[in-house]
């Protein structure tokens, strides 16, 4: 393939090619020199070059897109001269140099047709016209020390000279040091060789105040990986460089899925053309050498400032590209509608309106809120709102919501709902829910939901640096909690505290909720208590933890229902039991009253054996032992069960699911518990728990409760948590009465549930390349989700039915942005699909003892992968557009559940 230069590279190079060979003849290698010098009788004149390209990371050389020629980018070209102003009498590598520039160009980084290239076009040599203006450098030891420009120079001219600036940086002996340089401030190795010069940067190491964050969790986050060379050829004295190639990566993977990836590759060259004698300009003190030069520049009215090395953003980068929220709005309206949720189209829609409200003001937000045209959207738009989490946002949603309200509450729950699921939570959104919690509110049921919200964003601010949760606004949230837990009565305000606490990941409250697992009066807060106390990595749990949980599960000061005591004993499981510990569960099996007690029990134990738990090898070293491991331990019967099986399994990630299923004596369901799971770069996260309680039913069935649950009223719910953050649970009836009624009219009415927007992965990241130029880096995974349940008893037939269906698609979109005014140049990859996962639970108590059969499928689905690339030159009316899409299709399934399933369903079915 024959690769055209434009005119001006071509020349560039033969120049630069001509020089080098001429002066690596007669090289010599002085000993003792430690930096560079130029002379001040000398005029070095230099090209240099430098690009970037926007790309997929795995890009084939056969791919459609790339034998387009669609590769995306910027390439800048510039000769500049360099004189000595000023040298330290006392350190000769201590100078005040001049840099002045001949002539700038950009050019695109394909080779492409004059007809299909934007970058042809008058506006190409005045896109940097800023850049002739010259400017001044301190020089010490090989590194920029100080930095003047002209005050009229564009932030983008700026930063292409910082660029050259950082390039020109070098030490000539080997060792390591901190430089300053467009990145930041970074740690830099150097290496020699005579005249070879290796320079290598460690990207991860600097440090600079630009704004980034990422997901909490790395199963949902996403990895990014650096590296930074530059190789220089020096004159044979050392004095100055000849010759300079760096190149530089960044790439972007997101956890779940790594070819959705992008790379950057950013490259600079460096070629000595000529020198030339001068007369010399040279200034007795430093001080002077800038006062002549600010003399010159001020003849032509030019005012010299101070600046820093570090690049800069351009407030224009998206002069032309900037999204307008109420535009984007009224563009995908349909697509937002209730009506369209749990669609790839509004989550589609959804990712695109959060681009657009980040770059808002409080002024069009408001507006946007206020439109008549938006009524019937306005919950996902309260939804783009909660996502947005920048300060304007956050204002005009909390001014929309009345917390003073008793009805109509649905906008509150939903804009708390949002909130709840921040990637990144800032103090002011904590100030302003804790004053929130601490006014009136009107409704109970929001009251909780801001107290679940209110611990979900302290737990994300305090993970995001430790610092966080030193705060003032931080600890009077822990102390909100505090006070709380030791006023609650009620099992209400018990209830409200605990999930509190869960959401909140606070280790200190530990104590308090083993005094609520204990001591409570009301069953349903035991159990609550102890769930709570899952969330916990193992090194917060315990001896003083576990020994709370045997004396639950062993009932040896108090008597417990039966899912409470299970609650303990998993809870033991899990947390790195001792070998006694196991020993003393397992022995015990045989001596419950509780029969469906010891079957889930040993059916857990057999799950964390199969899934490879961290407790596997203890549980394995027990149950190899025949002491414990018989007749007698073994031969358990009944119905509840423990099971998890894989969704998935790739290379990169894997999803499971894991139902429990706990029953009475009398075979009626006592808790019911799904999770979906995605592990990923050994980190896992609960994308979804379902859970249903039941208690007080055996009356249905002329049955006699279990031992403990004699005094239980009649109660059906639904707990559910997703991504770590409890929800508020839903209760379908309590009391006799309640239940007569919903039996009588034979269903609860409409499906109730959750639905929402939310982001799943939240990442950026403002790369900021050697050669000044600058890349945003986004990777927004949401899902539009909507959860359902709905109960239906048939007091004729004598069962009941509770199915739960978690609807939801998906996009995840990652993308790298050019942050320039001059051109807009961008790439996105993507990855978008939709289903449903549908959970089912049919109760057959016509005859005793009652018949179970569960349920779990989801319908074939489509993934569909696309990558875009677009490139415009600033007033160009060229573009390219290049895309490429593909499918994958998965075949629908139900999913298998444990035998004893299988053989109730077949029972049901043949009655």
């Amino acid at each position: 393939m024959i690769i055209r230069l434009p005119n001006f590279t071509m020349k560039l190079f033969v120049e630069i090619f001509c020089l080098t060979l001429s002066v690596c003849c007669c090289m010599t290698v002085p000993v003792g020199s430690s930096g560079l010098y130029y002379d001040g009788a000398k005029m070095y004149r230099y090209s240099y070059e430098a690009e970037v390209t926007l790309n997929e990371a795995d890009l084939m050389t056969e791919d459609k897109v790339h034998r387009m020629h669609a590769d995306v980018g910027l390439k800048v070209g510039a000769v500049f001269q360099l004189s000595s102003r000023w040298t330290n009498p006392n350190n000769n590598l201590d100078q005040i140099i001049e840099m002045q520039f001949e002539e700038a160009e950009i050019f695109n980084v394909s080779d492409r047709r004059k007809k299909d290239n934007s970058f042809y076009s008058t506006r190409r040599s005045k896109a940097l016209r800023s850049i002739s203006k010259p400017l001044i450098f301190r020089w010490t030891n090989g590194q920029i020390s100080e930095l003047y420009v002209n005050s009229a120079e564009t932030v983008t001219s700026l930063n292409v000279k910082r660029g050259m600036l950082g390039l020109l940086q070098l030490q000539t002996h080997t060792g390591q040091r901190k430089e300053d340089d467009p990145s930041g401030s970074c740690l830099v190795s150097y290496v020699t060789d005579g005249t070879e010069v290796q320079k290598i940067k460690d990207v991860s190491s600097c440090v600079n105040k630009e704004e980034k964050y990422t997901s909490m969790n790395k199963a949902l986050g996403v990895t990014s990986a650096a590296t930074s060379r530059a190789i220089y050829t020096l004159s044979g004295d050392l004095s100055h460089i000849l010759f300079a190639v760096a190149m530089e990566s960044h790439s972007v993977r997101v956890n779940v899925k790594q070819d959705i990836s992008l790379y950057i590759v950013g490259r600079q060259k460096l070629g000595l053309l000529d020198y030339s004698q001068q007369t010399a300009r040279v200034s007795k003190t430093k001080e002077e050498a800038l006062k002549k030069f600010a003399t010159e520049q001020k003849k032509d009215g030019a005012k010299y400032v101070k600046h820093s090395i570090v690049s800069e953003r351009d407030v224009r980068d998206c002069a032309e590209g900037c999204l307008n929220i109420i535009e984007v709005v009224n563009q995908f309206h349909d697509d937002l509608t209730k009506e369209n949720m749990a669609n790839t189209s509004s989550v589609q829609a959804y990712i695109t309106a959060v681009r657009a409200a980040r770059q808002a003001d409080q002024k069009t937000l408001t507006k946007l809120m206020k439109l008549k045209t938006n009524e019937d959207i306005k919950f996902t738009l309260i939804d783009v709102l909660a996502a947005a989490q920048t300060r304007a946002a956050l204002s005009v949603l909390m001014k929309e919501l009345d917390f003073a309200s008793t009805e109509n509450t649905g906008y509150i729950e939903r804009a708390l709902t949002g909130i709840a699921f921040s990637s990144h939570p800032s103090e002011a959104a904590l100030i302003e829910l804790t004053a929130v919690f601490k006014q009136k509110i009107g409704s109970e049921k929001v009251r909780e939901t801001v107290g679940l919200t209110l611990g979900a964003v302290l737990n994300k601010f305090c993970n995001i640096k430790a610092e966080n949760c030193k705060s003032k606004v931080a600890q009077e949230i822990r102390n909100l909690i505090e006070r709380g837990l030791k006023k609650a009565k009620t099992e209400e305000e018990e209830t409200m505290y605990i999930q509190f606490v869960r959401n909140s990941g606070q280790p200190e409250f530990i104590k308090q909720l083993l005094q609520f697992a204990e001591f409570s009066e009301f069953p349903l807060v035991h159990h609550l208590a102890i769930s709570t106390l899952n969330i916990y990595d193992v090194q917060h749990l315990d001896n003083k933890v576990k020994k709370a949980m045997g004396r639950i599960f062993h009932q040896n000061k108090l008597k417990y229902e039966s899912t409470v005591r299970s609650a303990a004993a998993n809870l033991i499981l899990v947390a790195n039991p001792s070998e006694r510990e196991v020993q003393n569960i397992i022995m015990s099996l045989s001596y419950l009253k509780s029969r469906e007690l010891a079957n889930f029990i040993l059916a857990r134990i057999n799950d964390l054996i199969k899934t490879g738990h961290p407790s596997r090898d203890v549980l394995v070293q027990v149950m190899t032992n025949s002491k414990y491991s018989n007749y007698w331990t073994l031969a358990q019967s009944g119905m509840a069960s423990a099971f998890t099986g894989y969704l998935h399994r790739f290379s990169d990630s894997s999803g499971t699911y894991a139902l429990f299923m706990e029953y009475s004596n009398a075979g009626m369901m006592r808790r019911t518990a799904v999770d979906f799971s995605l592990h990923s770069q050994n980190s896992s996260i609960s994308l979804t728990q379902l859970g249903i309680v039941a208690q007080g039913l055996e009356g249905l069935t002329g049955s006699t409760p279990d031992e403990g649950e004699e005094e239980l009223d009649s109660m059906v719910g639904m707990a559910s948590s997703m991504m770590g953050v409890k929800l508020r649970p839903l209760t379908f009836f309590r009391g006799y009465s309640n239940m007569m009624s919903l039996i009588w009219s034979g269903s609860s009415g409409d499906p109730t549930g959750v639905e929402a927007m939310l982001m799943l992965t939240d990442y950026l990241q403002h790369v900021l390349l050697s050669s000044g130029l600058r890349v945003k880096a986004e990777v927004m995974g949401a899902i539009s989700t909507k959860i359902t349940a709905e109960i239906t008893f048939s007091l004729w037939n004598r069962n009941v039915e509770i199915v739960t269906t978690n609807g939801g698609a998906l996009s995840v979109q990652c993308r790298l942005t050019l942050e320039s005014p001059m051109i807009r140049a961008s790439v996105r990859n993507a990855l978008d699909t939709q289903s449903a996962l549908e959970f089912s639970v049919f109760t057959d108590f016509s005859s005793l003892p009652p018949k179970s059969c569960m349920r779990l499928s989801y319908p074939s689905l489509t993934f569909v992968e696309t990558l875009r690339k677009f490139e415009k030159v600033r007033g160009s009316e060229k573009k390219l557009l290049a895309m490429r899409r593909q499918q994958t299709n998965v075949q629908g399934i139900t999913l298998p559940l444990h035998q004893g399933n299988s053989e109730m369903c077949g029972k049901i079915l043949t009655t």
